[in-house]
Parts: C-alpha cells; structure tokens; sequence
C-alpha cells in the first residue's frame, strides 16, 4: 500500500503543476492578445448584425456615460449611421444591439436619434454572463429562441460589430463572426465600407 507520505507528494505534485499551468497561462493569454484587425472576420453569409453600442454606435465606451451624452453622440452621427443602417434592412439582414447598458437607455437614445425604427431584431441589454455575448447569442438561436429561425448552429450566420476584443475573442472561438470596431471614437464610413464589401453589398449612395 501506498504511504500517507506518498500520496501527499503526488497530491502536492499535482496542485504544484495546476498552479504552475494557471500561472504560465496568463501571460501567454495576454501576449497572444489578436489585434484588432484579426478579429474583423466576416465571410459573406450573414442573416443578423448585432451591434454593440457603448463606443460602437455611439463615440464614447463603456457603460458610464451620461444619457445626454449617448443621446447627442448618437444625433450627431445620424447622418453617417442612418443610410448604412437602411441598406443593411434593405439587403434583408436584421438588426439588433446587444449592450451592457440597460435597454431601456439604448432604446430610449436610439429613438430620440430617429434610429430605433431600422433596428428589427432583438434589443439585448445588460449583456453580461460568464460566456458573454457568445452566450447570448448563441441562446437566442436556440430552439424557442427569438433567431431559431437560423437553424442548427444559426449563430454562424450572426456577425457581432463591437469594441470589446474579448467580447470578440469569445465569439470568434464558438464561430460567430466578427468585426471590430476602433478602439475610441465608435464605427467610421471606413467601417461600414469594410463590412458592406465583405458582405457582398454595395457601399449606399450617401449624399
């Protein structure tokens, strides 16, 4: 039979090895960060655009800033959001927006911006859970769920525009697609070309 000291040295070896393996992780997961170019991975069949909306439709990110504040970002971007949000409708993909803000304070900016009428598809906030918004999303194309409609792993015809790379990170890896938003100042014309042409559509006629 084994020794009481034996089988402390194997339990000890192999917590040794777990806390070894935890902390070797961490900086490798830090140091293989993607950059923000690599996680724009749009492959053309896409049914549902989900946006996020702190830093991504508005300028500012993150949660905190005040509902003036998303309110006038959001109208002042109007003019450039507002056709590439129509064309999207008009190819026939449906819109949502996926938050940490509450959906009361993203439906109620996008509305007093004239924008909520071209978002079709489920408005999601407080978007948090231990597998973010993968998770989310991949509950709602499941059956009873309101993107069911996409049929068995539907959620590879989702693209998520946000901000967050870890929010992307997380998506990527279940097979949802991807695009990245700039790290300050929210979606450009730049941005929208980008996803238009990996899409297959062609860029609106903006005045």
């Amino acid at each position: 039979h084994p020794s009481p000291s034996h089988g402390m040295l194997s339990l000890g070896s192999s917590a040794l090895r777990s806390i070894s393996a935890a902390f070797s992780y961490a900086p490798t997961a830090v140091s293989s960060q993607p950059d923000r170019c690599d996680l724009s991975l749009v492959d053309g069949d896409v049914e549902v655009v989900f946006f996020d909306f702190d830093g991504t439709l508005t300028r500012t990110p993150g949660t905190k800033a005040a509902h003036r504040t998303k309110v006038s970002e959001l109208t002042e971007r109007t003019p450039m959001l507002e056709p590439r949000l129509k064309q999207l409708r008009e190819a026939g993909i449906m819109l949502g927006i996926i938050s940490k803000s509450t959906e009361a304070t993203v439906s109620g900016a996008m509305q007093e911006a004239g924008l909520l009428d071209l978002i079709d598809g489920p408005v999601l906030g407080k978007a948090v859970g231990l597998e973010g918004k993968a998770g989310i999303i991949q509950d709602l194309c499941a059956e009873g769920g309101a993107l069911a409609h996409l049929g068995d792993e539907g959620w590879r015809k989702v693209l998520l525009v946000d901000d967050d790379l870890c929010e992307l990170v997380r998506c990527r890896d279940v097979g949802i697609q991807t695009y990245a938003a700039p790290a300050q100042g929210g979606l450009e014309e730049c941005d929208f070309d980008e996803i238009f042409q990996d899409m297959g559509l062609q860029d609106p006629q903006v005045d």
